[in-house]
């Protein structure tokens, strides 16, 4: 059966009241690292004025409370939300849940503050028996086959790889940068066992209708919800698996392949070994 071509969408207005909460991203779709879109924010002010519920789910391998710092610093107004939801979240619940195991943070000192206050985090990666990726770190390098010595060792130690973040790579500014999902990658082709929290998997998703619902009092119906983001691997594809209407945002990650508007959608789902993924809608930026 012959895909339908993706719907471009050109003002979001003219979809916005099909929908009554909206599932949106962060990188690449809000901001790029280093500053605000303000199209985006214009949007997220619009939907705010009709009453719609907007809800941020974040790859983002920190804590909810750490992530709003960091959006207060891009003089983001967090009144325009109800929620914001991080992989960071769902990991930290999962540890938490697990007090009987111990864990070994692999990944920059800047997300140390996931892991605070929680007892089973140890600094010896000998008595760790799982590993919770963050990103890469500068000591072995940002390149991803610098960790293969790294790797091979702890799947000969039978180590489980928990992806705090299962994007592979993200825009910066206009520089791309390697996250954790690329390492969780090259450890599964290694031949280790790899655990994801975040999109696309099911238990964010859960987390997010269950405490909107919470706040709504209401249960919330899927054909109401629009996820949107740059990814497809993560923010389009979680969505498709959760039966989720979602609109994909081009000037995020795909920026430079969308380059002089060539909309060549086949390629771009080939490139990422993601054929059978459909693209419902697509819009050039977030814009109202």
């Amino acid at each position: 059966m012959r895909k339908q071509s993706p719907e471009e969408i050109i003002n979001f207005k003219d979809i916005s009241g099909y929908y009554d909460i909206y599932f949106v991203d962060l990188w690449g779709v809000i901001h790029n690292g280093v500053k605000l879109f303000d199209n985006a924010i214009h949007v997220l002010e619009k939907l705010k004025s009709k009453r719609k519920k907007i809800v941020l789910i974040s790859n983002a391998p920190r804590t909810n409370e750490t992530v709003k710092k960091f959006l207060l610093k891009l003089n983001f107004d967090l009144d325009l939300i109800d929620l914001l939801i991080t992989s960071g979240d769902v990991t930290r619940k999962y540890i938490l849940n697990n007090e009987d195991k111990k864990f070994y943070h692999l990944g920059p000192d800047k997300d140390s503050d996931l892991f605070f206050e929680i007892k089973n985090i140890t600094k010896n990666i000998n008595d760790a028996e799982e590993v919770v990726c963050t990103g890469l770190i500068d000591k072995i390098g940002q390149d991803i086959s610098n960790y293969e010595n790294f790797f091979m060792n702890l799947i000969n130690n039978n180590k489980s790889f928990l992806c705090a973040n299962p994007d592979e790579v993200v825009s910066r500014g206009d520089k791309i940068e390697f996250c954790a999902g690329a390492l969780a990658k090259y450890y599964k082709k290694l031949g280790g066992k790899v655990k994801y929290f975040g999109k696309p998997y099911e238990t964010i998703y859960e987390f997010a209708i269950n405490q909107i619902s919470r706040i709504l009092g209401i249960e919330i119906e899927k054909s109401k919800i629009l996820a949107v983001g740059d990814n497809l691997k993560t923010d389009i594809c979680g969505a498709q698996n959760n039966y989720i209407d979602s609109l994909l945002i081009l000037n995020g990650i795909y920026k430079d392949f969308f380059r002089n508007n060539n909309l060549n959608f086949d390629k771009l789902l080939k490139s990422n070994e993601i054929e059978s993924l459909q693209i419902n809608k697509f819009q050039q930026e977030l814009k109202w």
